[in-house]
């Protein structure tokens, strides 16, 4: 620890914590290494994944400190020592033991049969004297997708073990070794916490479990999918690291293997966390909940005075520190400290928002001719100070903008151009439409419903189907009327069942539509009629970021241009700074029309010249007509 007692020197001078929207009150009693284990609150707060954390000591200045991440080791293995295997009567006996008694919690049994299904039970000794059994109900299998060689039991110390494998229902396999896993070095400091299933959805072969962890910034540890379900076999995955596993569980005679835990181990950024599981053609599994489980994540610092400290969260453009202190994680995780018992997070009193703000560099005024725009929206702001604002665009301005958002301006007084930031593709939202049975005479076995959008050529994600029907499968079409003709525009199969209902279907759409009606249809066959009870139309959420002052100076939002070119602003190379920075949410005004969209001629009008060209033309040929005619003589 002498490289520690080095940095009690190292001090900082007074520094302006205006621009931290929250803080944590440290009581520190005493002199020393000091160590407190975050509040999940705390991570949440923090703008830029913990990169924005500051300490500070009670006379005001900002010092040192190391964060003690999770670092995830491989549980350590030991190979065995004087394997031996023998047949006692309809049984296979292993034995084996390791060097020493350590603390294990699973073997593994090598082998190189296939397609195999085996019980088996597990006992160890330390002392050579007394066995215990470690796990009665063990299962062995290679068959039918899952793959277990390894028996689990409660972590204990052990230095001896033994495994009978039943041979009564097949013939003995031959096994070549075996191994012990001990127990991960970290693997105390990860604790279960409450969380929220948001959503379950089923869509093409695939559930999607969306999971609300209630905050931000944790290390997430496990997940472990709960489900009654005796007999599956199943991938999954999760959106945090992406990494494909086998999820399984098996049952023979009352013995049983399982593994239906993902592994993470990473910091989240995001509160919410999606769980994909892969049914393929197998009805999708019955999850009861999800258990998962965070890492505690300790700070360390020095603290050289008794007195309140405070660590400061929440700033989105403070820029992760560099200390020497953390560089020494490593040392500090097995030092002795005194944990300190940190006070509620709470809002800093200090925060003011305008020390928040980007830093773009020098401000110009860039003046926009609004000749050819056709709508025009008042942007009403809540607030009359200079600050980053959000605003969502709704139905009229997306439908009524160009593709893309090129069109789409922010004006100030005297036609002075805001630069925007669009933020599009990251958030959707979901409303309810009124569906309207539309059957179809010929076609008496398809179930046909209509129903229709808030506008034309809305930009629509998805459509949520509910239904109280509980056994059926269907295949969903959807589609569009356009020129009196129907286009297809998604599809999806549908399947539910009393043991695995699936009362809502997802159908991808992903594009803008050209009307403001839409058809769904599925053929019964000879069944019952599908019974639909709502559905929702999915919509992408899309917004712009720009800075200006609001209140007095009136701000609007000009679109409906069609050769429009895409703007290309500067701080597109501050994005991440504009992404970060506290946003004021605004709102759009009542439409503006200023420049109306001539309606196109119908096919029975035209232009007076096109019908004297016609004349003309219809005239000329009659006369060449009737010179080639041959002339008829009246008769004298």
């Amino acid at each position: 620890m002498k490289h520690l007692l080095l940095l009690l020197a190292a001090t900082s001078a007074l520094a302006d914590h205006a621009a931290w929207t929250h803080l944590q009150k440290l009581p520190v009693t005493q002199s020393g290494l000091q160590r407190v284990e975050l509040d999940p609150a705390l991570l949440d707060a923090s703008a830029t994944a913990l990169g924005d954390l500051r300490l500070v000591n009670p006379a005001g200045e900002e010092r040192p400190y190391a964060l003690l991440k999770h670092k995830f080791q491989e549980p350590p293995t030991h190979e065995s020592m004087n394997f031996i295997q023998k047949l006692e009567g309809q049984w296979t006996k292993l034995e084996f033991r390791i060097q020493s008694p350590q603390m294990v919690e699973s073997v593994w049994l090598n082998t190189d049969a296939r397609g195999f299904i085996k019980a088996a039970k597990l006992e160890a000794t330390a002392d050579g004297v007394n066995w215990h059994t470690l796990n009665a109900n063990a299962l062995l299998t290679d068959q039918n997708g899952p793959f277990n060689r390894q028996i689990n039991f409660e972590p204990g110390t052990w230095s001896q073990f033994r495994v009978s494998v039943d041979d009564r229902r097949s013939a003995p396999l031959v096994f070549t070794g075996a191994g012990v896993r001990g127990v991960a070095p970290t693997a105390d400091n990860a604790v279960p916490f409450a969380v929220k299933i948001i959503s379950r959805t089923e869509n093409g072969g695939s559930t999607k479990i969306l999971i609300d962890l209630g905050a931000r910034n944790l290390e997430l540890g496990t997940a472990r999918l709960l489900t009654s379900e005796a007999m599956f076999n199943r991938s999954g995955y999760n959106s945090l690291i992406g990494i494909k596993k086998i999820l399984y569980r098996q049952e023979y005679e009352g013995h049983f293997a399982e593994d239906v835990t993902l592994h993470m181990h990473e910091l989240s950024p995001e509160r919410e966390l999606t769980l994909t599981i892969r049914n393929d053609e197998n009805p999708p599994l019955k999850i009861d909940g999800v258990e998962i489980t965070r890492h505690v994540l300790p700070l360390v610092f020095q603290a050289d005075v008794a007195g309140e400290w405070q660590l400061f969260a929440g700033n989105p453009q403070a820029s992760a520190p560099s200390y020497d202190l953390a560089k020494m994680s490593d040392q500090l995780r097995r030092a002795s400290s005194v944990l300190v018992k940190a006070g509620a997070v709470e809002p800093n009193p200090a925060f003011r928002a305008e020390a928040a703000l980007p830093a773009t560099g020098e401000a110009g005024e860039v003046r926009l001719d609004t000749r050819g725009w056709q709508w025009r929206r008042a942007i009403l702001p809540s607030e009359n100070e200079k600050r980053v604002f959000r605003l969502d665009l709704d139905d009229h301005a997306l439908a009524h903008s160009t593709s893309g958002g090129g069109d789409l301006r922010v004006i100030a007084a005297e036609g002075v151009l805001i630069p925007h930031l669009l933020i599009e593709g990251r958030e959707t939202t979901r409303a309810a439409v009124v569906l309207t049975p539309f059957p179809d005479e010929k076609r008496p076995k398809t179930s046909r419903w209509r129903f229709t959008l808030p506008i034309e050529k809305l930009t629509v994600k998805a459509l949520h189907l509910r239904t109280s029907s509980s056994l059926f499968q269907r295949s969903i079409r959807v589609l569009e009327p356009v020129d009196g003709k129907m286009r297809s525009i998604g599809s999806a199969n549908w399947k539910s069942t009393p043991d695995s209902p699936q009362p809502e279907l997802r159908i991808d759409i992903g594009g803008r539509l050209q009307g403001a009606e839409l058809v769904v249809e599925t053929d019964n066959g000879d069944n019952p009629a599908l019974q639909l009870t709502s559905v929702e139309i999915e919509k992408p959420v899309v917004s712009l970021l720009f800075e200006a002052h609001g209140g007095a100076r009136p701000l609007h939002l000009f679109y409906g241009k069609a050769n429009a070119y895409a703007p290309d602003y500067d701080i597109r190379f501050v994005r991440d700074r504009f992404e970060k920075a506290t946003h004021v949410p605004v709102k759009l005004g009542d439409a503006e029309v200023l420049k109306r969209v001539k309606a196109r001629a119908s096919s029975t009008s035209g232009s007076p010249w096109l019908w004297a060209a016609l004349v003309l033309v219809v005239g000329g040929l009659l006369w060449v007509v009737a010179r080639l005619l041959p002339k008829v003589e009246s008769a004298s």
